[in-house]
């Protein structure tokens, strides 16, 4: 039923578009002139000078939304001189409401004023001068509906340019939500190249540079120098991707797009592939990790995988511990090293902790990184279920 009315109503607004409405006001203003002497008795009848007059006072009138300020000038003196010649006191008064009500709703506040001074002074001397006794009260009653009639227009003016402003400014507002948004994902989708495509050029460069060394040591073949170049050229992609990544990022960054996901089912296929890369890494779940909410099991997934990345890169250490304890309000999840970490030298520091840290808080959630007895190194992360499946 709504869609009717408003398809009707736009219907509506196509046939009677705004100039064919000032037509028919004109129309409607020409025989007001003519019959509103004769409902006054003032005359018999129409005659020919009067609708010549009434034809050349009501013509402007198709005009007034184009030309407001000079079709009032123009309307003035004419319809002055019907009311001097044969009274048609309503209609004048009605044509003079409309004009100024005009003014008002297409002009400028500064040029509203000015009209409404010399409407009040023009409305005032045609009263004296076309009412035999004039009076006080029709004095007052005639300056006040046309003043009246100009301040509704500059009250409807106002009105129309807040709503303009409202509408824009939402428009405005919906843009730059969809911008936030669009942001928001460009900067999750970098977040999940960083932590997939890193991951797989560490295992690539710490293999890598591992054959090439046992190469080099043995046979110091052509082998070792394809098996170096392959290190190198590893890091080298880590260290643009890190770059990319840095100049994508930014302090606020929306949650990490959950399609195509991986979750902590899938660890056994994570930490399969860390073992290709001569790290062993055990692995100790308490609780059942299929009952948390996607959200955080996909959090979680990735905290582990950017963990055992950093240990690859940043530790000497050849075995990791992994540990999944679900509660019933939580999920803890920690990630220990025994370290001790490789040269500042060999891989310079990245992003890995500070998406760790985004993704739990992200869930309202925390993680922390730090030594933990000396050598070993510790990430432990806690992830709210209640909040993570909102």
């Amino acid at each position: 039923m709504a869609s009717v009315i408003a398809a009707g109503r736009t219907a509506v607004r196509d046939t009677l578009r705004v100039p064919d409405l000032d037509l028919l006001l004109a129309l409607a203003a020409f025989a007001a002139l003519l019959v509103d002497p004769v409902l006054q008795h003032l005359v018999s009848a129409p005659t020919v000078p009067m609708g010549i007059l009434a034809f050349a006072a009501a013509a402007p009138l198709a005009f007034r939304r184009r030309f407001p300020v000079p079709v009032l000038a123009a309307e003035v003196p004419l319809l002055m001189l019907s009311l001097a010649l044969y009274h048609p006191n309503r209609a004048a008064v009605g044509i003079a409401m409309l004009l100024v009500f005009t003014v008002g709703l297409e002009g400028r506040r500064a040029r509203t004023l000015v009209v409404g001074a010399v409407m009040a002074l023009i409305v005032t001397a045609a009263v004296v001068v076309t009412s035999r006794h004039p009076e006080t009260t029709d004095i007052v009653a005639h300056t006040a509906l046309v003043v009246g009639a100009l301040i509704a227009g500059d009250a409807l003016r106002a009105r129309q340019a807040l709503q303009r402003a409202l509408v824009e400014e939402a428009a405005r507002a919906r843009e730059a939500a969809a911008q936030h948004h669009f942001d928001e994902q460009r900067l999750a989708l970098a977040h999940e190249l960083h932590d997939v495509v890193g991951h797989t050029l560490v295992a690539i460069n710490v293999r890598a540079a591992a054959a090439a060394h046992r190469a080099n040591r043995n046979t110091r073949g052509e082998e070792g120098a394809v098996l170096a170049e392959i290190a190198a050229t590893s890091a080298e992609a880590l260290s643009e991707l890190r770059t990319t990544l840095k100049a994508l990022r930014s302090e606020q960054r929306g949650p990490a797009p959950l399609h195509p996901f991986q979750d902590l089912a899938d660890l056994t296929d994570l930490i399969a592939g860390v073992h290709e890369t001569g790290l062993s890494v055990e692995l100790d779940v308490a609780g059942d990790p299929g009952l948390l909410p996607t959200p955080v099991s996909h959090a979680g997934y990735r905290i582990v995988q950017e963990g055992l990345t950093n240990v690859m890169r940043h530790s000497t250490s050849r075995t990791a511990r992994v540990r999944i304890d679900v509660g019933d309000r939580s999920a803890v999840i920690e990630i220990v090293d025994e370290g001790p970490p490789r040269t500042a030298r060999a891989h310079p520091p990245g992003h890995g902790l500070q998406g760790m840290r985004e993704r739990a808080a992200a869930l309202g959630g925390t993680c922390a990184a730090g030594p933990l007895d000396g050598n070993r190194w510790r990430v432990q992360a806690e992830l709210p279920i209640a909040h993570g499946g909102v």
